[in-house]
Parts: structure tokens; sequence; C-alpha cells
């Protein structure tokens, strides 16, 4: 696997258009915004992504203040993705009507086939995609190591589309926004969340559990690191 690293901007020549362009940097802006209202998201200068094959980016997800932090390390590095989403956020009209605008790809139990060819075709189509392994918001008692169990699905989807995946560790996200709470709290930016990334990552068998639990064990060594500091090595976007 041949990998480079990539500044503010500079990953953007990896990846073709997703076709939802216009509405995916507006959420950026938005998200970027937000951040500033809320809890400032912190992240290296450079992302390390595979260069010979399609990058799917996979973080933990302890709070839905995940998907603005997500939005925020995309837009920095210049990644136009189709991001994974559970399905039941789209049964909200508001919700459903943003996250379709900005091209993310509902995912269910139902429908976890076909989720998984869609995003495996917007890989081979010179895509990006984005996914939080875990499914579903991991509640600290769940955690080891900051991260719950990891699904299949990533493994499957990086497998069938010859792709890396790039473990990302979003840690006090859920400080930021609390699970169960229906808004971020307004702190002004005084609050930090720590995004640590990793290198990609090549899963060489379909032994699918084992590879998310690889995954897995990746992320939550990025996300207690982020908990021991606030401040290594990170810079405000």
């Amino acid at each position: 696997m041949q990998t480079d690293f990539f500044g503010k901007g500079e990953a953007a020549v990896l990846f073709t258009k997703t076709g939802h362009d216009r509405r995916y940097k507006a959420a950026i802006i938005g998200s970027r915004l937000l951040s500033r209202l809320c809890s400032r998201v912190e992240l290296p200068k450079q992302v390390e992504l595979a260069t010979d094959r399609p990058n799917i980016i996979a973080a933990n997800h302890s709070s839905l203040f995940d998907l603005i932090a997500a939005l925020i390390v995309l837009g920095n590095y210049g990644i136009p993705a189709r991001i994974g989403v559970n399905s039941r956020f789209f049964a909200n009209p508001i919700a459903g009507t943003f996250l379709r605008a900005i091209g993310c790809i509902p995912f269910s139990k139902d429908d976890k086939e076909s989720a998984e060819a869609s995003m495996a075709d917007a890989l081979v189509a010179g895509q990006s995609a984005a996914i939080m392994p875990e499914g579903r918001i991991t509640r600290p008692k769940d955690q080891v190591n900051g991260v719950g169990q990891g699904r299949p699905g990533v493994s499957r989807i990086a497998r069938r589309a010859g792709a890396a995946v790039v473990p990302v560790g979003f840690a006090f996200a859920d400080e930021a926004w609390v699970p169960g709470t229906p808004l971020p709290k307004p702190r002004f930016g005084r609050h930090r969340v720590i995004a640590n990334i990793g290198p990609p990552i090549h899963f060489e068998t379909d032994d699918h559990i084992a590879n998310a639990n690889q995954l897995m064990e990746a992320i939550g060594g990025l996300v207690t690191t982020g908990r021991k500091t606030r401040s290594v090595g990170s810079g405000q976007r």
C-alpha cells in the first residue's frame, strides 16, 4: 500500500466529486460555525492517506457531535466523503433532508447489504467514504479504551472496494454533546474535542470480525491518546 501525507485542503486531488459538493461544503462551514459556539475541534496538521486505493475514514461514535467533528476533519483536508448514517435519522424530515443533500448513505440492519454496496460503489468510483463502525452511539459503560464493539460491515466494504481504512479517534465529543440531550452545550469554544488520526489500515483477509476488532483497537488507542492531553500536536481548524 502506498501512502502520502496531506495538509489543509491538499487531499482533494485524490478524489472524484460526489455530486453533492456545494451543500457538502456548506455543511462543513456550518459545522465550523457551530464548533465555535460550543466545542472547538483540534486535529493534526497532516493526515496520512492511501494513494493507490480508495480511503474509508472510520471514527468512534460516542455522541451526535461526532458528525460535526467528522465534517470538520473531512473539510480540513479537502476530503469529499459519502458518510454512512443510521437510517433512523433520515426519518426526521429536517434531518433527513439535510443528510440526503450532503450525500449521506442510510444504514440499518434491514438494508445493510444495499447500503454497503452503495458505499463500495462510491469508493470504486473514486470517492471517499466515512463511517462509524460501532453503528450506534456507544455509552461509557459499553466502552473499552473509549470505543465500543465494531461491526463487520466496514471490513466487508473495504474488502469489496479494495479500500484502506483510516482510523480516527474523537476524545471528549460526549462532553461536547451529551448523549440524550437535544443540543450541544454552548461553551463558545472553551471546550476542546481532540481528533487523532492514525495511518491507513489494509485488511488482508475476509475475517471481518477480526478486521473490525483490529480497527477498533487502533481507534481506541487514538481516543486514549486524545484523553491524555487536549493539545498534543493539534491546532484549531
